[in-house]
């Protein structure tokens, strides 16, 4: 018992914030209700998988919501230019493999920090976005877009079952594959890594860009959602990100990552901001509630760095280059 909740501290935080709307809120529990917090957190999931990585890798990538513009107008305008449909989503996520691709680089060959890098990105992009639609709505009507989200495989609400199968990925590739393993010795200790043979830069801008690939593809979820795409979606989306991955205990320093953590930590997020809404309480309020959320894991992270004097380093170097 003590192992699981280590493994996987928000259960019970989940458990207790979801027994107090069940008892202040008569449609918390209903099956509709339950539904759409669980669509509602495998969205923000899907990106937070990716984001995991990055922090697993000591580093973050803070233009991951102008990706989620950008992606979701070049979607959407194409098809309104007559390009089928999953031409259009899948040159939204080479969009976002562009945006990683430039950041890693910025990174890595230019030795900008990924905070300077990455902000300026969020302003180009955004930039981009904007210029790109002119400040108008992209609107479409494409049944093959919203099946992303409206889509339901065997009864199961299609973001919920790519969620599964993202997390069953990322799971698999942090903890059986060489590419996690080096992820995290990367994040332990790049210069270490980098005398050791570890293919660094690679590996570096192989994580931006899968992030800007989770990024155009977040673009295309809320896409499907509204039915169209526009310059300011997105906004504030980086925020959620790195909050659902710090919250499920990836190290923000690098060198450790939580796959399951990251999951619950977007389905508590998403519980919170559900009954904050059947609560009547003003949006505002929502995001300062992510912002205080972020605040406490930080500060716990910070907590349990004081008090735990000897914690081990799940991947070492050594064990990474094996």
């Amino acid at each position: 018992m003590t192992d699981a909740l280590r493994k996987a501290p928000l259960a019970l935080p989940l458990l207790a914030v979801a027994l107090v709307l069940a008892v202040t809120t008569n449609s918390f529990l209903t099956v509709g209700n339950l539904e759409n917090v669980l669509v509602a957190a495998a969205i923000v999931a899907i990106p937070g998988l990716a984001m995991t990585f990055c922090l697993a890798m000591g580093e973050f990538d803070l233009s991951i919501g102008s990706t989620v513009s950008l992606a979701g107008v070049v979607c959407c305008s194409s098809i309104i230019d007559g390009m089928p449909a999953l031409l259009a989503m899948a040159l939204a996520l080479v969009v976002g493999a562009v945006i990683g691709l430039a950041n890693g680089l910025v990174v890595t060959k230019l030795g900008v920090t990924p905070f300077i890098a990455t902000l300026a990105t969020l302003v180009i992009v955004r930039g981009l976005s904007l210029a790109y639609t002119d400040g108008h709505d992209q609107i479409v009507s494409s049944a093959a877009l919203k099946y992303l989200v409206g889509g339901r495989p065997l009864g199961v609400p299609m973001p919920i079952l790519l969620a599964v199968l993202c997390t069953a990925l990322a799971w698999w590739t942090v903890n059986r594959t060489r590419f996690g393993r080096w992820v995290c010795a990367v994040g332990s200790n790049r210069e270490a890594a980098r005398v050791s043979g570890l293919p660094v830069d690679r590996i570096r801008i192989a994580v931006y860009m899968l992030v800007g690939v989770a990024g155009g593809f977040w673009g295309l979820l809320i896409s499907s959602q509204l039915q169209k795409g526009n310059g300011q979606l997105g906004m504030g989306f980086e925020l959620d990100a790195i909050t659902v991955v710090v919250l499920g205990g990836t190290a923000l320093l690098g060198g450790r990552a939580s796959v399951i953590g990251t999951l619950l930590g977007a389905v508590l997020i998403e519980t919170i901001r559900n009954g904050l809404n059947l609560l009547n309480t003003p949006p505002a309020f929502q995001r300062i509630s992510v912002g205080l959320l972020l605040i406490a894991a930080l500060a716990l992270l910070g907590l349990r760095r004081r008090t735990v004097k000897a914690a081990p380093v799940p991947v070492t170097v050594r064990e990474a280059a094996a």
